[in-house]
C-alpha cells in the first residue's frame, strides 16, 4: 500500500491525436492489493484480518490481509476496507493476493433488506459474510449508529445486489 500523486486527464478525447478515450481517463477508481487466506467472492466486502493481531505485535500483517467482512462470526471482521474486485482462494498455508475496490464504483455487491439510491450502506449486521445493508438502524437507547458507512447506494438493491460508491475509508 504505497502512497501515490495520481495525475488525471479529465477529457474524453486525446488532446494530439483526437482519437476518442471514453470516460476511462476520468474513472476515480482506486484499488489497492492486499492478502489473503480465506474464499472471497467478486463483490463481497472486505474487513482487515483482524485475528492476524495474535501473534503480529507490529500490525504489518494484519494491515495487509483481509477475510470477507462477517459482523456475526466469531471473530467479528468487521474493520471494511472496500469491496473485492475479483474472487480468489487463499489457503491456511498460502496467502494468495487481492485487488479491493477502495474507492470508486463496485458493482454487485451482496446486498440484504432496501435500499434505496443514495443511502448509505453499512456491513450487514444479520447477513451473509460479505454482504451489506442500508444504514437505518440506530441504537435508540444509546443513540450510537450500528456501524459506519463504507459507501453510498448507486442503484436500489435488486435481486440480492447492489452498486456501491465506495469511500476509501482507512486506507
Amino acid at each position: 500500500m504505497a502512497t501515490s500523486s495520481l495525475i488525471q486527464y479529465l477529457g474524453t478525447t486525446d488532446a494530439v491525436t483526437g482519437a476518442s478515450l471514453g470516460v476511462t481517463p476520468s474513472d476515480r477508481l482506486k484499488v489497492e492489493t492486499f492478502l489473503t487466506q480465506s474464499a472471497i467472492t467478486k463483490g463481497q466486502v472486505v474487513a482487515l484480518d483482524i485475528t492476524k493481531m495474535v501473534a503480529d505485535t507490529t500490525g504489518g500483517t494484519t494491515a495487509v490481509t483481509v477475510i470477507a467482512a462477517d459482523y456475526n462470526s466469531a471473530t467479528v471482521q468487521k474493520v471494511v476496507v472496500g469491496v473485492a474486485a475479483e474472487s480468489v482462494t487463499g489457503t491456511a498455508s498460502l496467502s494468495a493476493p487481492i485487488r479491493v475496490i477502495v474507492r470508486g464504483p463496485a458493482l454487485s455487491v451482496p446486498a440484504v433488506g432496501a435500499i434505496a439510491k443514495g443511502d448509505p450502506v453499512i456491513l450487514d449486521t444479520a447477513g451473509a459474510a460479505g454482504s451489506c445493508a442500508a444504514q437505518g438502524a440506530y441504537n435508540l437507547a444509546s443513540g450510537n449508529l450500528v456501524s459506519e458507512a463504507f459507501g453510498f447506494a448507486l442503484t436500489d438493491a435488486a435481486a440480492g445486489v447492489v452498486s456501491v460508491y465506495v469511500l476509501n475509508k482507512g486506507i
